[in-house]
């Protein structure tokens, strides 16, 4: 998945693997432009009655996901990028002017909570960021820095993994050996997925979401074990 908060893939991301990133993702996931288009649809579904929007976009990565809102929202959607790299920004600044997206984004090479504070948001994504995210104080932290920059009942779609079946991880596997990886490549992405504690279930990320004032997750796509949902921003549901 692409570049997180609260963690050090910073400096992972050179030059040529941000460049190579999206391919090698459009190789190894079946579903990766289908999940971006659903999202963008949900989004400006969710937005129609807003003439102009503005979105958060947490770990942006290269830009993928901003590109469906070209065909699936207005003019008047605008878009920040939030991603810790700056080789990867660099590829999303190149895909939205070829796009001619550029000029309704603003993209900062940070960590969201050093993003300075400014109007607050109409609705907000994270694609492939939680599970990186490492134990649940930091995960709903992470949410509650978005949840602070929405309006309230704002839109928010997020994506993550869930769960380790065995059956889908080797459809997993399957996939990366038809794509000419290793055989050990497998075995280290299974150590580094056990490392993070993936989300079990979607229960714990409903629970992670509640606690920073989301509410009423609805499912939007799933592949094996990546799943999305649009839930809303209410305030007043924190502590009840």
């Amino acid at each position: 998945m692409k570049t997180h908060e609260h963690g050090n893939h910073t400096a992972t991301f050179g030059r040529e693997r941000a460049l190579s990133y999206d391919a090698n993702v459009h190789r190894i996931w079946a579903g990766y432009g289908a999940m971006h288009q659903v999202i963008a649809e949900v989004m400006a579904a969710a937005l129609a009655d807003k003439e102009a929007a503005s979105l958060l976009m947490v770990g942006i990565g290269t830009g993928s996901e901003v590109k469906p809102f070209a065909r699936y929202a207005g003019a008047g959607v605008r878009f920040t990028g939030v991603d810790p790299s700056p080789e990867m920004l660099a590829v999303a600044r190149e895909k939205l002017a070829a796009e001619g997206l550029l000029e309704r984004a603003t993209l900062h090479a940070c960590e969201l909570r050093e993003l300075a504070r400014g109007p607050l948001f109409d609705g907000a994504q994270m694609i492939g960021v939680l599970h990186h995210v490492q134990g649940d104080e930091a995960r709903v932290e992470l949410l509650r820095e978005i949840a602070g920059r929405l309006t309230p009942g704002a839109p928010f779609v997020i994506a993550c993994r869930t769960g380790d079946d065995p059956l889908l991880r080797a459809v997993e596997d399957r996939r990366a050996l038809a794509e000419g990886r290793p055989p050990e490549a497998a075995e280290q992405r299974h150590k580094a997925m056990a490392s993070l504690r993936v989300p079990a279930s979607d229960a714990e990320v409903f629970a992670l979401l509640a606690q920073a004032g989301f509410v009423a997750p609805r499912f939007i796509f799933g592949e094996l074990q990546i799943k999305a949902w649009v839930t809303r921003y209410e305030p007043s549901t924190i502590g009840a």
